[in-house]
């Protein structure tokens, strides 16, 4: 639901910091229209944990929507930059798109339960300071891929891990073949031992959950389409706004910049979520390309 918010913003620009973008990814569209700014949201013993958030390069006075991403990895290993591409082109659609560092067992030595905590409080900074950075508060979304996309149902679903109380919840959820089911059944159980059912999104499933779309693979062997399926028959009996695009012959990671020739699922899935985000008012008008899509399962 959208709410009504006092509107105080104009950038100053001194502030932030601005990459001028020389893109040379091989799209049927400009990727350099966006300012990009970062900022910390966590200090933790193992890192200063960042947004980085990217601006359409226009300056506005109101605030914008937002999305949040979360990059994949199993919790182990991932850059913030997984989400780039996505990030960049949703800033020159309009909008505000942010990645987000949270810690891994590779480089920070922590488990699945420290990047369920950061991925939380990620979105909750991102809300408790949307004035000043300039976005809408009624309108942030969280996404990501794989073990993202699991942080990202987790903004919305899992709250036991929390050593601090945090309120909002996302407005809208944008998932790449995410692990759904953290339990024997899925994926993550042994990184989760005990929390494997807690930190399970598929056993956590709520009425209030928002509206969300799902890219998946239908040959992915890392989170099986099984577990796709049952979470698309549990949404559809709690009444949650769904939509569930499969795609054949694809395994997990298909929707990333370089799988096939041409980027083509990378096209395809970036202008069903476009499709998605201009639905629930994230974004207006029509995408930035056109193409002659593959046929993905709806």
């Amino acid at each position: 639901m959208k709410g009504i918010f006092p509107i105080f913003l104009i950038f100053n620009l001194a502030f932030v910091h601005q990459i001028q973008a020389q893109d040379t990814d091989p799209f049927p569209f400009d990727t350099s229209h966006y300012q990009l700014r970062e900022v910390v949201y966590k200090s933790t013993p193992q890192a200063e944990l960042k947004l980085h958030l990217y601006y359409p390069q226009q300056t506005r006075s109101q605030p914008l929507p937002a999305i949040l991403f979360f990059f994949g990895g199993g919790w182990s290993g991932g850059s913030h930059s997984h989400f780039a591409p996505h990030s960049k082109y949703l800033a020159s659609r309009g909008m505000i798109a942010v990645t987000a560092d949270y810690r891994v067992k590779k480089q920070h030595g922590t488990t699945p339960i420290e990047a369920i905590q950061d991925a939380r409080q990620a979105l909750n900074y991102l809300a408790a300071h949307a004035d000043e950075l300039g976005v809408d508060f009624s309108m942030i979304a969280a996404g990501g891929g794989s073990a993202g996309g699991h942080l990202a149902l987790c903004t919305a679903l899992i709250d036991r891990f929390d050593d601090e109380k945090l309120d909002y919840s996302p407005k809208a959820l944008v998932l790449y073949n995410p692990v759904v089911n953290t339990t024997s059944a899925g994926f993550g159980s042994n990184s989760l031992g005990k929390d494997s059912i807690n930190a399970s999104p598929f056993h956590h499933l709520s009425l209030t959950m928002p509206p969300l779309v799902i890219f998946h693979g239908e040959e992915d062997t890392t989170v099986p389409l099984s577990n796709i399926t049952e979470l698309q028959q549990e949404l559809t009996n709690l009444g949650v706004e769904h939509t569930v695009y499969t795609y054949p012959d694809q395994k997990h990671g298909f929707f990333n910049v370089g799988r096939q020739p041409e980027n083509l699922y990378f096209l395809e899935t970036l202008y069903r979520t476009d499709e998605f985000l201009t639905k629930y008012g994230y974004l207006m008008g029509e995408p930035l390309f056109d193409l002659p899509l593959p046929k993905a399962k709806k």
